[in-house]
Protein backbone atom coordinates (compact mmCIF):
# COMPACT_ATOMS: atom_id res chain seq x y z
CA UNK A 1 0.00 0.00 0.00
CA UNK A 2 1.07 3.62 -0.07
CA UNK A 3 1.78 3.57 3.64
CA UNK A 4 4.83 5.82 3.63
CA UNK A 5 3.11 8.55 1.62
CA UNK A 6 0.02 8.26 3.76
CA UNK A 7 2.07 8.78 6.92
CA UNK A 8 3.57 11.88 5.35
CA UNK A 9 0.15 13.10 4.27
CA UNK A 10 -1.37 12.56 7.72
CA UNK A 11 1.39 14.50 9.41
CA UNK A 12 1.29 17.38 6.98
CA UNK A 13 -2.49 17.71 6.98
CA UNK A 14 -2.28 18.04 10.76
CA UNK A 15 0.36 20.73 10.42
CA UNK A 16 -1.73 22.60 7.91
CA UNK A 17 -4.72 22.51 10.21
CA UNK A 18 -2.66 24.14 12.90
CA UNK A 19 -1.17 26.83 10.70
CA UNK A 20 -2.78 30.22 10.21
CA UNK A 21 -0.43 31.33 7.46
CA UNK A 22 -1.60 33.17 4.39
CA UNK A 23 -2.68 31.14 1.40
CA UNK A 24 -0.38 31.68 -1.57
CA UNK A 25 -2.37 29.64 -4.11
CA UNK A 26 -3.85 31.83 -6.86
CA UNK A 27 -7.67 31.89 -6.99
CA UNK A 28 -9.60 29.90 -9.58
CA UNK A 29 -13.18 29.87 -10.85
CA UNK A 30 -14.77 26.49 -10.25
CA UNK A 31 -17.94 25.48 -12.12
CA UNK A 32 -21.05 26.65 -10.22
CA UNK A 33 -23.31 23.98 -8.74
CA UNK A 34 -25.92 24.51 -11.45
CA UNK A 35 -23.41 23.79 -14.24
CA UNK A 36 -20.83 21.34 -12.86
CA UNK A 37 -22.65 18.26 -14.18
CA UNK A 38 -22.65 19.70 -17.71
CA UNK A 39 -19.00 20.80 -17.72
CA UNK A 40 -17.11 19.38 -20.71
CA UNK A 41 -13.70 19.48 -22.34
CA UNK A 42 -13.80 21.97 -25.21
CA UNK A 43 -13.31 20.23 -28.56
CA UNK A 44 -13.36 16.70 -27.12
CA UNK A 45 -17.01 15.87 -26.34
CA UNK A 46 -16.32 12.20 -25.61
CA UNK A 47 -13.30 12.86 -23.39
CA UNK A 48 -14.91 11.63 -20.17
CA UNK A 49 -17.91 10.47 -18.20
CA UNK A 50 -18.81 10.14 -14.55
CA UNK A 51 -17.46 6.99 -12.98
CA UNK A 52 -20.34 6.50 -10.57
CA UNK A 53 -23.40 6.96 -12.76
CA UNK A 54 -24.55 6.32 -16.33
CA UNK A 55 -27.77 7.44 -17.94
CA UNK A 56 -29.70 4.68 -19.70
CA UNK A 57 -28.78 6.18 -23.06
CA UNK A 58 -25.09 6.38 -22.20
CA UNK A 59 -25.03 2.81 -20.88
CA UNK A 60 -26.71 1.57 -24.06
CA UNK A 61 -24.14 3.48 -26.14
CA UNK A 62 -21.24 1.90 -24.24
CA UNK A 63 -22.73 -1.56 -24.69
CA UNK A 64 -23.35 -0.93 -28.39
CA UNK A 65 -19.75 0.18 -28.84
CA UNK A 66 -18.42 -3.01 -27.19
CA UNK A 67 -20.61 -5.15 -29.43
CA UNK A 68 -19.56 -3.27 -32.56
CA UNK A 69 -15.86 -3.58 -31.69
CA UNK A 70 -16.13 -7.33 -31.13
CA UNK A 71 -18.08 -7.78 -34.36
CA UNK A 72 -15.58 -5.70 -36.36
CA UNK A 73 -12.68 -7.74 -35.00
CA UNK A 74 -14.48 -10.97 -35.91
CA UNK A 75 -15.07 -9.71 -39.45
CA UNK A 76 -11.44 -8.56 -39.77
CA UNK A 77 -10.24 -12.01 -38.69
CA UNK A 78 -12.26 -13.67 -41.47
CA UNK A 79 -15.21 -14.76 -39.32
CA UNK A 80 -13.37 -17.58 -37.54
CA UNK A 81 -15.57 -20.33 -36.10
CA UNK A 82 -13.81 -20.00 -32.75
CA UNK A 83 -14.88 -16.37 -32.50
CA UNK A 84 -12.76 -13.65 -30.89
CA UNK A 85 -11.20 -12.88 -27.53
CA UNK A 86 -11.83 -9.71 -25.55
CA UNK A 87 -9.15 -9.14 -22.92
CA UNK A 88 -9.59 -6.39 -20.34
CA UNK A 89 -6.65 -5.30 -18.17
CA UNK A 90 -7.41 -3.35 -14.98
CA UNK A 91 -4.62 -2.01 -12.77
CA UNK A 92 -4.99 -0.58 -9.28
CA UNK A 93 -3.11 2.06 -7.35
CA UNK A 94 -0.33 1.18 -4.95
CA UNK A 95 2.47 3.77 -5.21
CA UNK A 96 5.86 2.03 -5.47
CA UNK A 97 4.08 -1.33 -5.59
CA UNK A 98 3.20 -0.39 -9.17
CA UNK A 99 6.51 -2.15 -9.86
CA UNK A 100 4.47 -5.34 -9.55
CA UNK A 101 2.20 -4.59 -12.54
CA UNK A 102 5.13 -3.28 -14.58
CA UNK A 103 7.19 -6.39 -13.90
CA UNK A 104 4.26 -8.74 -14.50
CA UNK A 105 3.55 -7.19 -17.89
CA UNK A 106 7.21 -7.37 -18.90
CA UNK A 107 7.51 -11.02 -17.85
CA UNK A 108 4.20 -11.78 -19.57
CA UNK A 109 5.68 -10.49 -22.83
CA UNK A 110 8.75 -12.68 -22.36
CA UNK A 111 6.54 -15.70 -21.67
CA UNK A 112 5.03 -15.20 -25.13
CA UNK A 113 1.33 -15.35 -24.24
CA UNK A 114 0.49 -11.76 -23.38
CA UNK A 115 -2.69 -10.78 -25.24
CA UNK A 116 -3.42 -7.51 -27.00
CA UNK A 117 -5.80 -5.91 -24.55
CA UNK A 118 -9.06 -4.60 -25.93
CA UNK A 119 -9.56 -2.38 -22.88
CA UNK A 120 -6.92 -1.13 -20.42
CA UNK A 121 -7.84 0.78 -17.27
CA UNK A 122 -5.69 2.39 -14.59
CA UNK A 123 -6.03 4.16 -11.26
CA UNK A 124 -3.26 6.15 -9.53
CA UNK A 125 0.06 4.41 -10.24
CA UNK A 126 -1.96 2.08 -12.49
CA UNK A 127 -2.81 5.17 -14.55
CA UNK A 128 0.90 5.83 -15.06
CA UNK A 129 1.37 2.27 -16.33
CA UNK A 130 -1.83 2.00 -18.40
CA UNK A 131 -0.77 3.95 -21.54
CA UNK A 132 2.37 1.84 -21.89
CA UNK A 133 0.45 -1.40 -21.34
CA UNK A 134 -2.10 -0.27 -23.95
CA UNK A 135 0.64 0.62 -26.45
CA UNK A 136 2.02 -2.91 -26.20
CA UNK A 137 5.27 -4.78 -25.54
CA UNK A 138 7.37 -2.21 -27.42
CA UNK A 139 6.95 -0.03 -24.33
CA UNK A 140 8.09 -2.59 -21.75
CA UNK A 141 11.51 -0.85 -21.53
CA UNK A 142 9.74 2.33 -20.39
CA UNK A 143 8.04 0.41 -17.58
CA UNK A 144 11.35 -1.09 -16.52
CA UNK A 145 12.92 2.37 -16.51
CA UNK A 146 10.18 3.89 -14.35
CA UNK A 147 10.28 1.19 -11.69
CA UNK A 148 13.95 0.24 -11.58
CA UNK A 149 15.69 3.55 -12.28
CA UNK A 150 13.45 6.20 -10.71
CA UNK A 151 13.35 7.14 -7.04
CA UNK A 152 11.61 9.74 -4.91
CA UNK A 153 13.51 12.64 -6.49
CA UNK A 154 12.08 11.70 -9.90
CA UNK A 155 8.54 11.92 -8.52
CA UNK A 156 8.30 14.94 -6.21
CA UNK A 157 10.25 17.53 -4.27
CA UNK A 158 9.30 18.03 -0.63
CA UNK A 159 8.29 21.64 0.11
CA UNK A 160 6.97 21.61 3.63
CA UNK A 161 7.51 25.34 4.17
CA UNK A 162 5.34 26.13 1.14
CA UNK A 163 2.66 23.83 2.49
CA UNK A 164 2.67 25.65 5.81
CA UNK A 165 2.11 28.87 3.89
CA UNK A 166 -0.98 27.44 2.19
CA UNK A 167 0.27 25.50 -0.84
CA UNK A 168 -2.02 22.65 -1.93
CA UNK A 169 0.46 19.86 -1.31
CA UNK A 170 3.51 19.17 0.81
CA UNK A 171 5.44 18.19 -2.31
CA UNK A 172 5.92 19.71 -5.75
CA UNK A 173 5.17 17.18 -8.52
CA UNK A 174 7.04 19.05 -11.25
CA UNK A 175 9.61 16.20 -11.38
CA UNK A 176 6.85 13.68 -12.12
CA UNK A 177 5.27 16.04 -14.63
CA UNK A 178 8.63 16.24 -16.41
CA UNK A 179 8.97 12.45 -16.47
CA UNK A 180 5.45 12.03 -17.86
CA UNK A 181 6.19 14.58 -20.60
CA UNK A 182 9.36 12.71 -21.56
CA UNK A 183 7.88 9.20 -21.50
CA UNK A 184 4.35 9.92 -22.76
CA UNK A 185 5.82 11.53 -25.87
CA UNK A 186 4.27 12.14 -29.28
CA UNK A 187 5.04 8.61 -30.42
CA UNK A 188 3.27 7.00 -27.45
CA UNK A 189 0.25 9.27 -27.75
CA UNK A 190 0.06 8.52 -31.50
CA UNK A 191 0.14 4.79 -30.69
CA UNK A 192 -2.75 5.24 -28.25
CA UNK A 193 -4.73 7.20 -30.84
CA UNK A 194 -4.13 4.43 -33.38
CA UNK A 195 -5.44 1.81 -30.95
CA UNK A 196 -8.47 3.96 -30.21
CA UNK A 197 -9.33 4.26 -33.89
CA UNK A 198 -9.09 0.46 -34.14
CA UNK A 199 -11.79 0.16 -31.47
CA UNK A 200 -9.68 -0.43 -28.39
CA UNK A 201 -10.11 1.69 -25.27
CA UNK A 202 -7.73 3.20 -22.71
CA UNK A 203 -9.51 4.48 -19.60
CA UNK A 204 -8.01 6.34 -16.64
CA UNK A 205 -9.80 7.35 -13.44
CA UNK A 206 -9.40 10.60 -11.52
CA UNK A 207 -11.42 12.10 -8.68
CA UNK A 208 -13.12 15.43 -9.30
CA UNK A 209 -12.55 16.75 -5.80
CA UNK A 210 -15.02 19.62 -6.27
CA UNK A 211 -17.81 17.13 -6.97
CA UNK A 212 -16.31 14.35 -4.80
CA UNK A 213 -16.98 11.94 -7.69
CA UNK A 214 -14.92 9.63 -9.89
CA UNK A 215 -14.33 10.57 -13.53
CA UNK A 216 -13.44 8.09 -16.29
CA UNK A 217 -11.28 9.61 -19.00
CA UNK A 218 -11.31 8.23 -22.55
CA UNK A 219 -7.59 8.64 -23.18
CA UNK A 220 -7.77 7.34 -26.74
CA UNK A 221 -10.28 10.02 -27.69
CA UNK A 222 -8.06 12.64 -26.06
CA UNK A 223 -5.03 11.32 -27.95
CA UNK A 224 -6.93 11.23 -31.25
CA UNK A 225 -7.95 14.86 -30.69
CA UNK A 226 -4.29 15.85 -30.42
CA UNK A 227 -4.60 16.98 -26.78
CA UNK A 228 -1.21 15.82 -25.50
CA UNK A 229 -1.38 18.40 -22.72
CA UNK A 230 -4.66 17.03 -21.36
CA UNK A 231 -3.48 13.43 -21.82
CA UNK A 232 -0.50 14.06 -19.55
CA UNK A 233 -2.49 16.14 -17.06
CA UNK A 234 -4.93 13.26 -16.55
CA UNK A 235 -2.07 10.81 -15.97
CA UNK A 236 -0.61 13.17 -13.36
CA UNK A 237 -3.98 13.87 -11.74
CA UNK A 238 -4.80 10.20 -11.25
CA UNK A 239 -1.55 9.77 -9.30
CA UNK A 240 -1.80 13.00 -7.27
CA UNK A 241 -2.33 11.83 -3.69
CA UNK A 242 -4.33 14.55 -1.88
CA UNK A 243 -2.37 16.43 0.73
CA UNK A 244 0.94 14.98 -0.40
CA UNK A 245 0.63 16.27 -3.98
CA UNK A 246 -1.30 19.30 -5.26
CA UNK A 247 -4.43 18.73 -7.35
CA UNK A 248 -4.24 19.12 -11.12
CA UNK A 249 -6.24 21.99 -12.60
CA UNK A 250 -8.25 21.13 -15.72
CA UNK A 251 -10.10 23.74 -17.77
CA UNK A 252 -13.69 23.00 -18.77
CA UNK A 253 -16.57 24.81 -20.44
CA UNK A 254 -20.20 25.01 -19.35
CA UNK A 255 -23.09 27.38 -19.98
CA UNK A 256 -20.98 29.56 -22.24
CA UNK A 257 -18.32 30.10 -19.56
CA UNK A 258 -14.87 28.70 -18.86
CA UNK A 259 -14.03 27.20 -15.48
CA UNK A 260 -11.31 25.22 -13.73
CA UNK A 261 -11.83 21.89 -12.00
CA UNK A 262 -9.49 20.26 -9.48
CA UNK A 263 -8.69 16.58 -10.01
CA UNK A 264 -6.79 14.29 -7.64
CA UNK A 265 -5.86 10.64 -7.22
CA UNK A 266 -8.47 8.29 -8.66
CA UNK A 267 -7.82 6.02 -5.69
CA UNK A 268 -9.83 8.40 -3.50
CA UNK A 269 -13.02 7.05 -5.09
CA UNK A 270 -12.04 3.71 -6.69
CA UNK A 271 -9.07 1.41 -6.18
CA UNK A 272 -9.55 -0.43 -9.50
CA UNK A 273 -12.25 -0.56 -12.21
CA UNK A 274 -13.03 -2.15 -15.57
CA UNK A 275 -15.53 0.36 -16.92
CA UNK A 276 -18.47 2.60 -16.12
CA UNK A 277 -21.00 1.35 -13.57
CA UNK A 278 -23.43 -1.30 -14.81
CA UNK A 279 -21.96 -0.98 -18.30
CA UNK A 280 -22.44 -4.71 -18.79
CA UNK A 281 -26.22 -4.69 -18.36
CA UNK A 282 -26.89 -3.93 -22.03
CA UNK A 283 -23.90 -5.75 -23.52
CA UNK A 284 -25.06 -8.46 -25.88
CA UNK A 285 -23.70 -11.68 -24.38
CA UNK A 286 -24.90 -13.63 -27.42
CA UNK A 287 -23.10 -12.50 -30.54
CA UNK A 288 -23.51 -14.56 -33.74
CA UNK A 289 -20.07 -15.99 -32.88
CA UNK A 290 -18.29 -17.06 -29.67
CA UNK A 291 -16.70 -14.33 -27.53
CA UNK A 292 -14.11 -15.31 -24.93
CA UNK A 293 -13.99 -12.44 -22.46
CA UNK A 294 -11.38 -12.25 -19.71
CA UNK A 295 -10.92 -9.63 -17.00
CA UNK A 296 -7.26 -9.54 -15.93
CA UNK A 297 -7.00 -7.53 -12.69
CA UNK A 298 -3.61 -6.56 -11.28
CA UNK A 299 -3.80 -5.43 -7.67
CA UNK A 300 -0.66 -3.49 -6.77
CA UNK A 301 -0.70 -4.47 -3.11
CA UNK A 302 -0.99 -7.55 -0.95
CA UNK A 303 -4.51 -8.84 -0.37
CA UNK A 304 -4.29 -10.04 3.23
CA UNK A 305 -3.31 -7.50 5.90
CA UNK A 306 -0.35 -8.43 8.06
CA UNK A 307 -0.83 -8.32 11.82
CA UNK A 308 1.26 -5.43 13.15
CA UNK A 309 0.66 -3.84 16.57
CA UNK A 310 0.37 -0.14 15.92
CA UNK A 311 2.69 2.29 17.68
CA UNK A 312 1.13 4.62 20.23
CA UNK A 313 1.35 7.65 17.98
CA UNK A 314 -1.32 9.70 16.29
CA UNK A 315 0.26 9.45 12.84
CA UNK A 316 0.72 5.66 13.13
CA UNK A 317 -2.91 5.11 14.16
CA UNK A 318 -4.19 7.46 11.42
CA UNK A 319 -2.03 5.77 8.80
CA UNK A 320 -3.12 2.27 9.80
CA UNK A 321 -6.77 3.36 9.81
CA UNK A 322 -6.47 4.85 6.33
CA UNK A 323 -4.79 1.75 4.94
CA UNK A 324 -7.58 -0.38 6.45
CA UNK A 325 -10.18 1.87 4.83
CA UNK A 326 -8.50 1.55 1.43
CA UNK A 327 -8.15 -2.21 1.76
CA UNK A 328 -11.85 -2.60 2.46
CA UNK A 329 -12.68 -0.29 -0.45
CA UNK A 330 -10.52 -2.58 -2.59
CA UNK A 331 -12.55 -5.62 -1.52
CA UNK A 332 -15.71 -3.89 -2.71
CA UNK A 333 -14.20 -2.79 -6.02
CA UNK A 334 -12.87 -6.27 -6.77
CA UNK A 335 -16.26 -7.77 -5.96
CA UNK A 336 -17.95 -5.37 -8.39
CA UNK A 337 -15.55 -6.41 -11.15
CA UNK A 338 -16.14 -10.07 -10.36
CA UNK A 339 -19.91 -9.60 -10.58
CA UNK A 340 -19.52 -7.79 -13.91
CA UNK A 341 -17.45 -10.73 -15.17
CA UNK A 342 -20.13 -13.14 -14.01
CA UNK A 343 -22.83 -11.12 -15.81
CA UNK A 344 -20.82 -11.25 -19.05
CA UNK A 345 -19.84 -14.91 -18.65
CA UNK A 346 -16.23 -13.69 -18.58
CA UNK A 347 -13.26 -15.23 -16.81
CA UNK A 348 -11.96 -13.33 -13.78
CA UNK A 349 -8.21 -13.44 -13.07
CA UNK A 350 -6.59 -11.61 -10.15
CA UNK A 351 -2.85 -11.14 -9.55
CA UNK A 352 -1.46 -9.37 -6.50
CA UNK A 353 1.75 -8.49 -4.67
CA UNK A 354 3.19 -11.51 -2.82
CA UNK A 355 2.83 -11.32 0.95
CA UNK A 356 6.59 -11.43 1.49
CA UNK A 357 6.95 -7.92 0.07
CA UNK A 358 6.62 -5.73 3.13
CA UNK A 359 9.08 -2.84 2.58
CA UNK A 360 11.14 -1.86 5.60
CA UNK A 361 12.49 1.29 3.99
CA UNK A 362 11.03 4.64 5.04
CA UNK A 363 11.70 6.15 1.61
CA UNK A 364 8.54 6.83 -0.37
CA UNK A 365 9.96 5.33 -3.58
CA UNK A 366 12.82 3.00 -2.71
CA UNK A 367 14.59 1.99 -5.94
CA UNK A 368 16.02 -1.23 -4.50
CA UNK A 369 12.61 -2.36 -3.24
CA UNK A 370 10.87 -1.52 -6.53
CA UNK A 371 13.55 -3.32 -8.55
CA UNK A 372 13.23 -6.44 -6.41
CA UNK A 373 9.43 -6.42 -6.76
CA UNK A 374 9.64 -5.76 -10.52
CA UNK A 375 11.98 -8.72 -11.05
CA UNK A 376 9.92 -11.01 -8.82
CA UNK A 377 6.74 -10.18 -10.75
CA UNK A 378 8.50 -10.65 -14.09
CA UNK A 379 9.72 -14.08 -13.01
CA UNK A 380 6.22 -14.96 -11.78
CA UNK A 381 4.85 -14.19 -15.25
CA UNK A 382 7.64 -16.07 -17.02
CA UNK A 383 6.83 -19.11 -14.87
CA UNK A 384 3.21 -18.99 -15.97
CA UNK A 385 1.92 -16.88 -13.09
CA UNK A 386 -0.78 -17.76 -10.63
CA UNK A 387 -4.04 -15.89 -10.73
CA UNK A 388 -6.96 -16.14 -8.35
CA UNK A 389 -10.30 -16.91 -10.01
CA UNK A 390 -12.27 -14.87 -7.47
CA UNK A 391 -11.63 -11.87 -5.17
CA UNK A 392 -11.02 -12.16 -1.41
CA UNK A 393 -14.60 -11.22 -0.49
CA UNK A 394 -15.85 -14.17 -2.56
CA UNK A 395 -13.15 -16.63 -1.54
CA UNK A 396 -13.50 -15.82 2.14
CA UNK A 397 -10.66 -14.95 4.51
CA UNK A 398 -9.78 -18.53 5.50
CA UNK A 399 -9.59 -19.78 1.92
CA UNK A 400 -7.54 -16.73 0.94
CA UNK A 401 -5.06 -17.29 3.77
CA UNK A 402 -4.83 -20.99 2.89
CA UNK A 403 -4.10 -20.09 -0.74
CA UNK A 404 -1.41 -17.59 0.28
CA UNK A 405 0.18 -20.20 2.58
CA UNK A 406 0.19 -22.73 -0.25
CA UNK A 407 1.94 -20.25 -2.53
CA UNK A 408 4.57 -19.49 0.10
CA UNK A 409 5.31 -23.20 0.48
CA UNK A 410 5.55 -23.56 -3.30
CA UNK A 411 8.28 -20.93 -3.38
Amino acid sequence: MRSRLRRLTTLCVALLALSACAVVTPPRTAPPAALYDAAAIPGVPDARLWGDDLTDARRAAVARNIGEVEHARWEAAGRPAQGVATDVLAMSGGGPDGAFAAGLLTGWTEAGDRPEFTVVTGVSVGALIAPFAFAGPDYDPALRKIFTEFDGADVAELRLFSALRGALGVADTQPLRNQIRALADKALIARVAEGHRAGRRLLILTTNIDAARPVIWNMGAIAAAGRADLFRDVMLASASIPGAFPPVAIDVAAGGGTFTEFHVDGGVTRSVFVGPPRFYEDVATRQPFPVRRTFHVIQNNALAPAYAPVRERLTAIASRSLSTLIRNQTDGDLSRIYLAAQALDADFRLAFVPQRFQPASTAAFDRAYMTELFEAAAQMARDGGEWLSAPPAVLGRQRLLAELARRREAG
